[in-house]
């Protein structure tokens, strides 16, 4: 029996976007990031974008990608408003959905053992920081969880919920 069941019910799973293994590292905009390396199809260099009319600003348009149109997505402007600079592009596995996302540079594949990583708790919207930016709380819920690499400090992204965030933009 545990003597405190929330606190034990915490430490049963790593979160849904943070599951133990091997994560691709990439920045954006000088912060480091990872996704589960089992989500991403390819990691290419960054060509031929054709866009897209009436769509938010950080979907840039379709990329064919072996005759297969794939969404590619700012990253960098769905989070902090600011475009990026980017020449890469992950692209997702076509089981998952079909989207690419703009990232700077890939820095490295790493295991990461599930004693490893942080999980992030997220903020309610009324315990958001008051001197932030309107963007902040709501890039932080794409964060679920983090770990040192190399004496960095690495986010992992939720796939899940960027994906529903992206989706929910079109539902309206």
């Amino acid at each position: 029996m545990a003597e405190n069941p929330v606190e034990d019910a915490s430490k049963e799973l790593p979160p849904a976007g943070a599951a133990p293994g091997r994560y691709l590292i990439f920045s954006i905009q000088g912060t480091s990031y990872a996704l589960p390396s089992k989500s991403i199809n390819e990691v290419a260099a960054f060509e031929n974008v054709f866009p897209l009319p009436l769509m938010p600003a950080y979907v840039r348009g379709i990329i064919n990608r072996y005759f297969v149109p794939y969404a590619l997505i700012d990253i960098g402007l769905l989070l902090f408003q600011t475009p990026s600079g980017a020449s890469k592009i992950i692209v997702l596995k076509e089981e998952i959905d079909k989207l690419a996302f703009l990232i700077d540079d890939v820095t490295d594949i790493a295991d990461i053992a599930p004693a490893d990583l942080v999980t992030v708790e997220q903020e309610s919207a009324g315990t958001a920081g008051a001197g932030g930016a309107s963007g902040e709380p709501e890039a932080s819920a794409l964060i679920s969880a983090s770990f040192t690499w190399k004496g960095s400090q690495v986010l992992c992204l939720e796939i899940d919920e960027l994906i529903r965030r992206i989706k929910s933009e079109f539902a309206e």
